[in-house]
């Protein structure tokens, strides 16, 4: 019997079971309940620190897929909350435990899974684990902003040219942010030649020239940048500051608070999804504050704000051009921009490399290049795959095919003769030849383990393979579809048929690569 153990800590629950005590828990609950049988163990230790709240973890993925290639009897857990706390996906993977055969075990909870009662208990156990992440997610939340309003810092990464301090607050030590002296002159150059004209890549461009990184040592790019002069922690708290922040939609901390002595802290900014961060609009902000020093005036980081949002509008552009724009890439692997502008009522429109206009011409040597040039390109090739669709490069793994009926037919050879073997050693277990019979099987055990790995990967080519070939005829399609009706379909029509049909086009000199 071949039992899989999965364990799982958190790394912000000390309180917990560690991984060890509960690998020996199982074991020992194991050679209980499955008294007289051979055990052998797998354990999936490797997601300590991962959260139970869905099921991106690194050792139960593998083990659902020992699962679905029947290589377990058994998947035993100290505690249900350990393998999952979310019902929907708890019975998912319930059900692909009994397509394949395989038993559930939980020590602490004791339930059958073979009885209806014990599902029933189980799905009920799984629905208040859910319950109960929730609720300390709710609870953490409500803490996290009840020590924002306080003015206090919740963790996480300093904002540039802060630094995290711990100050004395009644009978408690407590983290608030302050002023790092020896690293605010950036964000205050920044703010400066912002309210100067400069634009976000601008300011790139400028911190590049002069040398201007972070403190951990990179050059700032303009998402850093943006992050920058957009966070109120260093705003100065002053009314001024309470009627703009009110008027984004803001909870605010009591007004009476705004005496322009110290700078803001937002809370709020993202939301923590299932699968990633999520930035969060202005009416879910918290805007409290701090202890610190301001670092720019309410009315200097009014304005910047207010600047950003011309530049915005600037950079959305009026005119349509461009049907590659947001899938062309320049020869130096950076995305091209379109531009379009009209002088003297003529319009122009060109892509250009981002990376050039940030960093200059030492980082990449490409031109500006007319749009309707490049579309044209684009739109010939269209009319050859339209004609002939084996023009369409499909990206898939290049190696070699396998056959996977030959694999499974020596997998089957390799059975009958480790069957055979074990015949002859139980037969044979005190002669001299079992060391031999017992070498044999070993070197066998080898070869099947090998053959597996290659034949589940063949597998997965032959179904990549198969994806491809679905993918081709949905290519040509759309293909089809956009030069035939070229002339009917809008701009912004166009653009988003060949965002759902391109996975990549480059631009290399003259020539156009496009990938499917």
């Amino acid at each position: 019997m071949i039992i899989g153990i999965y364990p799982r800590k958190s790394v912000y629950r000390d309180n917990s079971d560690s991984v060890a005590v509960q690998i020996e828990l199982c074991k020992e609950y194991a050679a209980i309940i499955f008294k007289g049988q051979e055990i052998v163990f797998r354990v999936y230790d490797r997601d300590e620190g991962f959260s139970g709240k869905n099921t991106k973890r690194p050792s139960f993925q593998e083990l659902m897929r020992d699962v679905k290639k029947n290589e377990l009897d058994v998947v035993m857990v100290y505690k249900l909350d350990r393998i999952s706390r979310n019902v929907r996906e708890f019975s998912a993977m319930y059900e692909t435990f009994e397509e394949h055969g395989v038993a559930f075990v939980s020590v602490k909870e004791s339930f059958d899974t073979s009885t209806p009662i014990g599902r029933t208990v189980m799905y009920i156990l799984a629905a208040f684990a859910q319950l109960e992440r929730e609720n300390t997610s709710e609870r953490v939340t409500d803490n996290m902003l009840a020590l924002a309003e306080q003015g206090r810092w919740t963790g996480g990464n300093c904002p540039a040219g802060m630094k995290s301090v711990r100050k004395k607050t009644g009978d408690k030590e407590h983290s608030f942010l302050d002023v790092d002296k020896d690293s605010i002159w950036r964000v205050k150059l920044l703010y400066k030649l912002l309210l100067n004209g400069y634009t976000i890549t601008g300011l790139e461009r400028y911190c590049k020239s002069h040398g201007i990184k972070s403190q951990g040592g990179a050059f700032l790019n303009s998402s850093q940048i943006y992050t920058i002069v957009t966070n109120p922690v260093y705003c100065q708290n002053s009314l001024e500051a309470y009627s703009y922040f009110q008027e984004l939609g803001c909870k605010l901390a009591p007004r009476e608070l705004f005496d322009s002595s110290h700078g803001c802290i937002r809370y709020g900014r993202t939301k923590t999804g299932r699968e990633k961060q999520t930035a969060q609009t202005h009416e879910h902000w918290t805007i409290a504050v701090g202890l610190h020093d301001y670092v720019v005036s309410a009315s200097d980081f009014i304005a910047a704000q207010k600047r950003l949002g011309i530049n915005k509008t600037f950079r959305s552009g009026k005119h349509p051009a461009g049907i590659l724009k947001g899938v062309l890439t320049c020869k130096c692997g950076a995305k091209m921009t379109a531009r379009t502008y009209v002088k003297n009522g003529i319009q122009f429109s060109y892509y250009y490399c981002d990376k050039r206009v940030r960093q200059g011409k030492e980082y990449c040597d490409s031109k500006y290049v007319r749009v309707d040039i490049i579309d044209e390109l684009f739109l010939k090739q269209l009319r050859n795959i339209r004609i002939n669709p084996d023009f369409i490069k499909i990206q898939i793994m290049d190696t070699n095919e396998a056959d996977v009926d030959t694999m499974y037919a020596e997998l089957n050879a390799i059975n009958i003769q480790l069957g055979n073997l074990a015949k002859a050693l139980s037969e044979n277990s005190s002669s001299s030849a079992a060391k031999y019979i017992i070498a044999q099987m070993e070197e066998l055990d080898k070869q099947q383990a090998a053959l597996k790995a290659s034949t589940a990967k063949a597998e997965l080519m032959a179904e990549n393979k198969k994806t491809a070939v679905n993918n081709r005829q949905l290519v040509y399609e759309n293909v089809c579809y956009l030069v035939d009706n070229l002339d009917q379909l809008s701009y912004s029509e166009k653009n988003e048929l060949v965002r759902r049909t391109v996975k990549s086009c480059s631009l290399q000199g003259k020539n156009l690569s496009i990938i499917f």
